[in-house]
C-alpha cells in the first residue's frame, strides 16, 4: 500500500505547533542547564573526602581516629607529621586539604619538614620540595579538633594537674616520650568513644590568625578549647568571654568564616554543615 505524502498545509500546521512550543520552554532552558557548583558546596565536598580518609585511617587502626599530630622525635625534629600528612596516603592528593574560598591559605614550616626524607618518600618529592614548606606551600584551609584543656572549670572530664588527658576532642591524649622528656604524639579517640557523632565537630574552615590577611602558619589545629573555637561558654555554663580572638567584637577564635559570615564543618558521622555560630558541646566528643 502506498503511503500518502504529507501535504503542505500540514506541515506548515506542524512547523507552528513546533515553533509555539519552542517559545513556551525557552525561557525555562538556562535553568535545566548545568550549573557551576558552589564555593560553599565545593568546600564541603572536600570536608567529605577528608572524612572518608580519615574513616579509612581509623579502619586500619582499629578504629582509633587520626590524631592531631605525630612528631616521633620531638617537637621541631624530623618528621613533623600533621593530621593531613597522616590521611594523605588515604588521599593521594592535597586538593582536598585547601578551601575553595581561599587557596593562599596555607601551611608552612621550616624545621621539622623542609629537607626531611620520610616527609619527601611520603609525598614523593624531592628533598627540599615536601609540601608545607617555605619553598612548597602547602593549601591548607582547615583545622583538626583537638580541644585541649587550660580550664579548671572542665576538670571532671580529665586529669588537669597531668594534662597529657586533657584532651576534650578528637584527640584523647598526648603520648609521652620520657626519652625526650616531651609529648611526641596525638592519639586519636576511638570512635566508640565519641558519644555524640552527629554532633562533634572533626574539622573545620579555619585560619589560626586572628588577623585574617596573616595567610601562612605552621599551626594544624584548634589547640584549646574552648579558646580556639568561637564559643564564649562551655556545656556546663562556664565563662570564657573576652577569652581567644574577636573580630569586629564576635568571638572567632580560629574558626574562619569565610562562607556567608559563616564556616563549614565536618562532623564526626560524616555529614558537613555550614553555620554562622557553633555551640559549645559541639567541641566536645561528650554527649552534653
Amino acid at each position: 500500500m502506498k503511503r500518502q505524502a504529507f501535504s503542505l498545509t500540514e506541515v506548515l500546521l506542524a512547523t507552528t505547533v513546533i515553533a509555539v512550543v519552542a517559545s513556551v520552554l525557552a525561557p525555562a532552558l538556562p535553568e535545566v542547564r548545568p550549573r557551576p557548583v558552589p564555593r560553599p558546596s565545593r568546600c564541603q565536598t572536600n570536608l567529605k573526602q577528608l572524612w572518608v580518609a580519615m574513616r579509612l585511617y581509623a579502619q586500619d587502626y582499629d578504629e582509633t581516629w587520626v590524631g592531631a599530630y605525630a612528631y616521633p622525635n620531638t617537637w621541631g625534629q624530623c618528621p613533623m607529621f600533621t593530621w593531613a600528612d597522616l590521611i594523605y596516603p588515604y588521599l593521594y592528593t592535597t586538593r582536598y586539604f585547601a578551601c575553595p574560598d581561599l587557596p593562599q591559605r596555607v601551611l608552612v614550616r621550616e624545621s621539622g619538614r623542609s629537607h626531611c626524607p620520610p616527609i619527601a618518600s611520603l609525598y614523593g618529592v624531592p628533598l627540599g620540595q615536601e609540601p608545607g614548606t617555605p619553598l612548597n606551600p602547602l593549601p591548607f584551609g582547615y583545622l583538626f579538633n583537638e580541644s585541649y584543656n587550660y580550664y579548671n572549670q572542665f576538670c571532671n572530664r580529665c586529669v588537669c594537674y597531668e594534662g597529657l588527658d586533657c584532651y576534650h576532642g578528637m584527640t584523647h591524649h598526648s603520648y609521652y616520650d620520657p626519652y625526650y622528656n616531651d609529648t611526641t604524639m596525638d592519639v586519636g579517640v576511638k570512635l566508640s568513644d565519641v558519644e555524640d557523632p552527629t554532633n562533634t565537630i572533626v574539622i573545620a574552615d579555619a585560619n589560626p590568625n586572628c588577623d585574617r590577611s596573616i595567610l601562612a602558619s605552621a599551626i594544624a589545629s584548634f589547640y584549646s578549647y574552648p579558646r580556639d573555637a568561637d564559643v564564649e561558654y562551655d556545656p556546663y555554663g562556664n565563662s570564657y568571654v573576652g577569652v581567644g580572638c574577636y573580630i569586629g567584637g564576635r568571638k572567632m577564635g580560629r574558626v574562619d568564616k569565610r562562607h556567608r559570615e559563616g564556616a563549614n564543618f565536618l562532623f564526626v558521622d560524616g555529614h558537613t554543615r555550614w553555620l554562622y555560630q557553633t555551640a559549645p558541646n559541639m567541641w566536645t566528643r561528650y554527649a552534653d
